[in-house]
Order: structure tokens, then sequence, then C-alpha cells
């Protein structure tokens, strides 16, 4: 028996065992509210990923009356109309792809719906007509448009014209574009390259500009500098800016700009991949917070921690401003929480921050508190327990946040009523997730009643019941201020595989040490961050770069230098080394099924799912030269350690792992060093498996062919 077949029937004894156990025992990683899917059972294994059928809702909208949400969910593919009366079903209607972000066309009379991994879609969706006197009244929901819009797009946006045109745009993750788009025709008008996958993206109120943000860096990784970056698109002149980063800037995912369009706020990790990896306390290998970017003048002008001395706020996702203008709002994906800044203050520390000081020197005061009276703090961070709270809504004082992975929708409403007092670390300790407030129904009777609601729906998935929000215990951070809490359900409280709790295990920060980071942090989409990182696995000083977990339990060794024997024990050395905490052994098993069950992204290169007459004639080419000699098989790797002249000043080894092919198009940089930034220069420059001239000996076509062919894996 193989060591990969072996370590299979090993975890499938595990699984049966952990689901025994979870059938009778409530469970979770970190932190969690009782109301949270992770405090309760697990499905047996044999389920599997066929009993996923969670709403999983990763955009929402609210339309101007306050009177409809409008959720995209991934897990159902649906477009749905949540009223918010709390007596009118939600009604919802099926997508031919999974939705991923939304916007309003500027009348709020139609919605477009973007998403879909490889052929990305964009659905124009009716939602409401408009009454001569301006009046809009909801309408059945109708698809009456969709076009296919590149690769696994991840943001919409979408203006009107003077001359009365409508116009669409899509940041094409994949494809590293931005793409604008005729909303009535799908022509495509114009396109902007970016340099890493777009992820989010903003117009300027006047609709003058877009702001744009890559999720990753795709620099060198052995150089002193790698970040991602933000772009500002003058769409008059159709000038592309490009707007630097501070080193280590890396997985931006949302946007918001304040009302007058001045500053545009993108949630960012700042991370110190070039430290040696013995700690996290501090923020030591990675920080959290907002990056600030001044949009007409394309400058980066200031970066706000959200991180408290002792408390990280790991992963930052929604990024929101209130239509006043006085706060500014955040989501921690990883800790459960959102965060509220004044945004007054954030302006003035923008304004007063000194010429010669780097963006970051005024923003990092823990003790955000000024001399004599107690003003408002820079943050105040508020729990509630969900796990993965993505994107936010703020309507006048109230916020509204989604949490992905329990298909719940929690609000805060901040209430001020100065002078303040400040109660000593009452806004910096970590916080248990709120129960009930006084009066309203405790767990099991708001389950009850959520089933109630639920008792007499049609056996139609597109039918859900009306939302109705439990409230919390206030939250009380300082004297003079009050946070009112409440969640309400968009569909029942999901039942985990164990694949599922797996994935929020990966992205959930209260399983590590002061919460600081999670195994997104480095590995987003459980794929590579384009950093080299010194960990302690082989000695300090000599940095790798960061493999995807793509196939890793069935690609073994592990580490790109083959330093754990399988991914079972690289998981469990994640959660003791870089999370810096004892783990559970049920919770490792869980890790190893959600990225076991990880599917391959098809390649933007394929043509209609399928190799392009080049591919092909490049696979040919591949077998000809030898890159089959070591890249074989279904996952192309011989699954060896290999001399492939890579070894570093302080590498203390010469041999590396022969990494999987399959979606080698997503992970630059290449090799153990991270020199090296396309294929074509892996092997042009760096010679990789044929130093001895055979790609400089093929012809001009023959080597685009074989690199469309490696890129099309």
């Amino acid at each position: 028996m193989s060591k990969v077949a072996f370590n299979r029937v090993l975890r499938a004894l595990a699984s049966v065992w952990i689901a025994a156990l979870f059938s009778s025992v409530a469970f979770s990683q970190g932190v969690s509210s009782i109301y949270s899917a992770t405090s309760g059972p697990t499905l047996p294994s044999e389920r599997g990923i066929e009993s996923e059928n969670y709403l999983a809702p990763t955009d929402f909208l609210l339309d101007a009356s306050g009177d409809n949400f409008y959720v995209a969910s991934e897990g159902l593919s649906q477009l749905r109309r949540v009223p918010t009366d709390g007596t009118t079903r939600a009604e919802g209607l099926d997508l031919s792809f999974k939705p991923f972000k939304l916007r309003f066309f500027p009348d709020e009379t139609r919605v477009a719906a973007v998403g879909g991994l490889g052929e990305g879609k964009l659905a124009i969706v009716e939602v409401a007509k408009k009454a001569d006197d301006g009046a809009i009244s909801p309408v059945p929901m109708k698809l009456i448009a969709e076009r296919v819009v590149g690769h696994s797009p991840a943001d919409v946006c979408v203006k009107g014209t003077e001359d009365g045109k409508e116009l669409v745009y899509v940041a094409d993750r994949f494809a590293d574009k931005v793409r604008e788009i005729d909303a009535a025709t799908g022509e495509e008008l114009r396109a902007w390259e970016t340099n890493r996958e777009p992820f989010c993206m903003e117009l300027t109120p006047d609709g003058k500009r877009l702001v744009v943000a890559d999720r990753l860096t795709k620099m060198q990784a052995n150089v002193s500098k790698s970040y991602a970056k933000v772009y500002i698109v003058e769409l008059e002149t159709g000038e592309l800016k490009t707007v630097d980063l501070l080193n280590g800037n890396n997985a931006l995912q949302d946007m918001a700009l304040t009302p007058d369009g001045k500053f545009a706020f993108v949630s960012a990790l700042l991370c110190s991949y070039s430290a040696i990896t013995s700690q996290v306390s501090g923020g030591w290998i990675g920080e959290n917070g907002l990056v600030c970017v001044d949009v007409e003048n394309a400058q980066l002008v200031e970066v706000f921690f959200l991180d408290d001395a002792q408390l990280g706020a790991g992963n930052p996702w929604g990024v929101a401003c209130s239509e006043d203008g006085k706060n500014l709002i955040v989501s921690l994906a990883g800790t459960d929480e959102i965060v509220f800044m004044p945004l007054e203050g954030v302006r003035e520390i923008i304004a007063k921050r000194p010429s010669w000081a780097r963006p970051g020197y005024g923003a990092y005061s823990y003790q955000s508190f000024a001399k004599g009276d107690v003003q408002f703090p820079l943050r105040v961070r508020v729990k509630f327990g969900f796990k993965g709270l993505r994107q936010l809504i703020a309507r006048g004082d109230d916020v509204y946040a989604l949490s992905y992975f329990d298909d719940v929708l929690c609000k805060a409403t901040l209430k001020r009523n100065p002078p303040y007092k400040f109660f000593p670390d009452s806004y910096v300790a970590a916080e248990k997730p709120p129960r009930t407030a006084p009066g309203a129904e405790d767990a099991d009777a708001e389950a009850a009643s959520y089933a109630e609601l639920c008792a007499d729906l049609p056996d139609d998935p597109t039918v859900g019941a009306p939302l109705r929000f439990t409230k919390l215990e206030t939250k009380l951070p300082l004297e003079g201020v009050e946070i009112e809490r409440s969640f309400a359900r968009l569909a029942p409280k999901p039942v985990l595989t164990t694949r599922r709790r797996g994935e929020i295990i990966f992205h959930d920060a209260t399983a590590c040490f002061e919460h600081w980071l999670s195994c997104v942090t480095c590995h987003p989409d459980a794929r590579a961050d384009g950093f080299n990182w010194d960990l302690l696995n082989d000695g300090t000083g000599n940095l790798k770069n960061a493999k995807s977990m793509l196939l890793s339990h069935e690609t073994p060794p592990c580490m790109i230098s083959g330093i754990r024997a399988d991914a079972e024990t690289a998981v469990r050395a994640g959660f003791t080394h870089i999370l810096f905490m004892p783990y559970k052994e049920e919770n490792a098993s869980c890790v190893d099924d959600y990225l076991q069950a990880l599917e391959p992204v098809p390649s933007p290169r394929l043509v209609n799912g399928e190799l392009s007459e080049s591919a092909k004639r490049g696979k040919g080419v591949f077998q000809r030269i030898g890159c089959a000699t070591c890249h074989l098989g279904d996952y192309y790797t011989d699954l060896r350690l290999h001399d492939v002249d890579s070894k570093a000043p302080n590498d203390s080894i010469r041999e590396f792992d022969t990494p999987t092919l399959i979606e080698v198009w997503r992970t630059a940089p290449y090799l153990n060093t991270g020199e090296y930034l396309t294929i074509r220069e892996l092997l042009e420059k760096g010679k990789h498996g044929v130093k001895d001239g055979q790609f400089d000996e093929l012809s001009k076509e023959e080597q685009d062919d074989l690199i469309e062919f490696v890129s099309s894996l």
C-alpha cells in the first residue's frame, strides 16, 4: 500500500471517530456564539459535500427605502430578496452561476450580479418598477440579461452616462483586468490591466474615477519589497494610475469611499514576511488594518491598524462608511467582530501626519484617548461570534454584517451620549460572544422560533422565512457609548460537514494566540500569498516561497523543502508553530477534509474547458524536452526532491520538492526563491529543468506552445 493510500485509510478511520464524537458533543475551534453553527454537531463523514446546501451569502444590498435586502447566495446560486418588515417571506431567483458581488443600477430597478469560477457571468436582474412620480415598487425578480464577462469576476460597479448609456465595470479577477461593458449590448468598450487579481473596486460619487484594489502581490519574493497595489482609473481619459502601498501589504479584500469621494479605505494585511516566525505577539508575523488612499492624487496617505496591543484583529474584510460621514466600519472575518472608527478622527490623523513620516506613523496608537477629557476611541470592537463576518452595509446609525459561514445577518447600532468616561480596558479586552438581552429569547427559544417560521414554507429552495431579529446583549465600551446588537437568520442554522467545519477553522483567527492571524492569512483560498517566509522548520535566514495547499494531501512530502512527510503532519505543525496554539485532533482532521476537498479552478487559458490548439502542441513539447521526467502523472509531480540549482545562499539543503503543476498559472512567483514572475522567466532565465539548453533550442512558436500548455493545467 502506498503512503498516500495508507494516509487515506487513517483519515477515513479518524473521520468515523470524529463523526461519532461530534454527534453528541458541541464543538468550536475558537470563540463562537452559542447561536453559531460551530456550536452544534457535525454531519457524519459519509454524508459528504453533497449535504452542503448552505446559503453562504457573499454580498448584499439594501434598497433606498430600507424595505428589502438583496442577498447573493453562493451556496444555492441564487439572488434573494429579503423584506425587512419581519412578516413577508424571502424570495429567490435561481442563477446559472454562483454570485459573488452585487450592485444596484442607478435607478435601483435592477441589480447587477457577477460571479462564477472559470467562465464568469454578469446577470442583470429586474427587481422593481419606477412609476412616473418616481416611486419604486418591487416586482417579481426576473433575469433580463446574462453575459460572459471573463474569469471568476470578483466585483462589479454600475454608472449612468450623460448620453443615457449604462456602463458596467467588472473586476475580471484571474484575467488581471478591469472591463468596461455596455450594459445594453454586452459590448466591451475598454479594459485596463492590473497586476494580480483585481478583487474590489468603487466608483467615486461623481462617476469620474474608478478605484481598484488587487488582492495579492505579484513581485519577486526574494527582493526587499513586495506588496499588492491599488489603481485609480480616470474614466474620462482612460488613464490608469498606480498607487504603491507599504512593503508587506497584501490580501486586500474590500473597499469603501468617504461620502465626498476624497479617500478610499481598503482592508489589508501588513505581513512581516522577512521576520523569523518565532511568535505572533504584537503583530510579529502580521498586522491587520486599513490602507487609506487619496483618490484625486493617487497616493497612499495613511495606514490604520485595527489590532490592539495584545489582541489582534485577524483578517479584516468588509469596509463601509456611514452616509453622514461620522463612522468608518470594518468587519473582522477572522475574529467575529466589527470595528467602529470615528471618521472625523481618522481624517484628522491624515491631515496632521508630518510630511516626513511614513503612512502609519500617526495611526498606531493602541491607547486611543487624548489627554484630559476622554474622547471617543479610535477603535471600538464589537463581538458577535458568528463566523465569517464579511460584507457590510451602513445605513444611518445601523450597520449590517453578513456571516458567510452561519447564514446570518448581524446588526449593530452605535449610540453616543457624551461626555464619555473611560472604562479601563473595556474596548480592547478579548470579549466573549454576547448572549440574548434580558427579556429576549434564549438560544433554544430562538431556534424554536425560527423553526416555526420555517414550518409552513413550501418545499421550494427559492422561498425563505421572514427576517426576524433576535436582540443580543448591549455592549457598553465606555460611559456615554452604547452599541445595540442583534441578529437574524437568512436560512436555517447550518449543520456542518467535517469539510465545512475545517473551512471555518482554516479562516478562524480565534484559533491563533491573541487572534492575530489564521491559516488563510498566508494561504488565501488555501493557495499561496506570493511571499517568501522564514519558517523555523529548517533553520533561520533562509526564506522560502509559500506553497499552495491544493492537492497537498495527494502529493507528499509537504513544505517546499519537503520537511513535512505529509499534509496531515504539516496541518498539525501549522497550529503549533504558526498559530502558536495547541490543536485538537478533531479540528486538525476537519482541516484535512477541507483541504482534500479543494478543487482546481479552471485555467483562464482553457477554451471552452479544453486545451487550446497551442496548448495541445505544447503538451508534446513538454514530453519531448523532458519536463515530464519530474512533472508526471495526473498531478504532474514525481513526489520527490530534486536539485534544480535553486539553492539560496543561506539554504542548508540543495534539493526541493517537485510541486504539482495544477493551477501553476496562479501561484507566481516561482521556485523556492520566489524569483521568477512568469513561466517564461522560469524557463528562459532560470533554466529550470532545461539547463542544457532545451528551451533555448525551441522555436518561438514551440516555446509559446509549451508555456501555453503549462499555464493551462
